[in-house]
């Protein structure tokens, strides 16, 4: 049960078919329940079902009556009928009315459900909107939010960080861990090298990659102002913006680009989907992601995969991961930090070769779809029995 699987929400709109499908391919009934709101960016699915890409999964498309809140009464007529049949429900995310009246329904009918957050609990998520959205929010979150985070069987976080960042509401549900995935069968082979290189103009040169949402929380103020000091060092460098603009973001993003006089070495590209994910990785030397907050962090899994260094602020989720297995540079949210430790990467092609293998080995390792099913599992099989 997710809200939307409109990409330009980010990762988590990725996350939840990969999953289903892999819960599929292991033996479940799965069933998605969502909106057709923006999906793809700016643009409405047709309402109904529908299946996810080469799996058995069923997914509702609902449409959507009012849009800021996502309401939609077809949505809520087939949850009504259809929450009982459930042996578990597994929410993803907590504002708006989709996951609102999920969980409710499921209160109602004695359905255990998990919800997963996808980093929303989080202060500095949840302090971000204008004065007299904050106001509302904080409303919503006690009136419904914070009951339906209660009365739920678990929390499920995707990293130690987010449970800690949580931690300030004191909620009464139990909570545990288990990370996000990736296909991994997806990301086994690469593309060759060269050919968004080609296409973007930017020839051999040193280039860092950012892919994920244009948006606040990224520290693309941060990283901006780094690369123009990392130019300073090497002024072949290039760097790559890819990504949805959130909220019109980008024209911030623009400005300070164009008034650090670094138009013609930055190159705001977005969106990318499909093989241009994986080739925008293959093609750059490093990944950075320097967040604010990041109760995971996608983009830094897949970088990993394909065997690129990531340079990544210490609030990302999988942090530790990065930095206890040496696959990449860890540092605060600080432009000068990044800026030294996205010069000692490029400067450095044996380190970012072992780095990128590092990663590459993580991934296999820690953030397998299969791992992360079976670990699911046992939490369902727990939670039904005790429901």
């Amino acid at each position: 049960m997710q809200q939307t699987l409109a990409r330009r929400h980010g990762g988590p709109s990725a996350v939840l078919p990969q999953l289903a499908k892999a819960q599929a391919a292991a033996g479940h009934d799965v069933v998605v329940a969502t909106t057709n709101a923006d999906v793809p960016v700016g643009t409405y699915h047709e309402p109904g079902w529908d299946l996810i890409q080469g799996s058995r999964v069923k997914v509702l498309y609902a449409p959507v009556q009012f849009h800021p809140l996502k309401i939609s009464l077809n949505l809520a007529r087939y949850l009504w009928t259809a929450v009982p049949s459930f042996d578990v429900v597994h929410i993803h995310g907590v504002y708006r009315f989709p996951t609102t009246v999920a969980a409710y329904l499921c209160r109602w009918y004695k359905v255990p459900y998990l919800i997963r957050p996808h980093g929303t609990l989080d202060p500095y998520a949840s302090n971000r909107s204008a004065a007299g959205r904050i106001w509302m929010k904080s409303l919503y979150r006690r009136w419904f939010v914070i009951p339906n985070l209660n009365a739920a069987a678990a929390i499920h976080y995707t990293a130690e960080r987010e449970r800690e960042r949580a931690a300030f509401l004191r909620l009464r549900a139990p909570s545990f861990v288990v990370p996000n995935g990736l296909d991994l069968d997806v990301w086994q082979s690469r593309p060759q090298r060269g050919r968004l290189r080609e296409a973007w103009g930017i020839g051999d040169a040193p280039l860092v990659l950012f892919l994920g949402r244009i948006d606040e929380i990224k520290g693309l103020d941060l990283l901006v102002h780094a690369f123009d000091a990392v130019r300073q060092a090497e002024p072949s460098a290039r760097l790559v913006i890819a990504g949805p603009d959130n909220d019109g973001y980008g024209r911030e993003v623009r400005r300070w680009v164009s008034e650090l006089g670094l138009d013609k070495y930055v190159h705001i590209v977005g969106p990318l989907d499909g093989v241009d994910v994986q080739q925008a990785f293959v093609d750059a030397d490093v990944f950075a992601l320097i967040s604010r907050t990041e109760n995971f962090g996608v983009a830094v899994v897949e970088a990993m995969a394909c065997g690129l260094p990531v340079v990544i602020s210490d609030q990302v989720g999988i942090h530790p991961d990065v930095s206890r297995n040496g696959a990449g540079l860890v540092t605060n949210c600080d432009s000068a930090e990044a800026a030294d430790a996205l010069l000692m990467l490029l400067k450095d092609p044996k380190r970012r070769r072992a780095m990128g293998q590092v990663g590459r080995e993580l991934v296999e390792q820690s953030y397998s779809w299969s791992a992360i099913v079976e670990a699911l599992n046992s939490r369902y099989e727990e939670l039904s029995k005790r429901c």
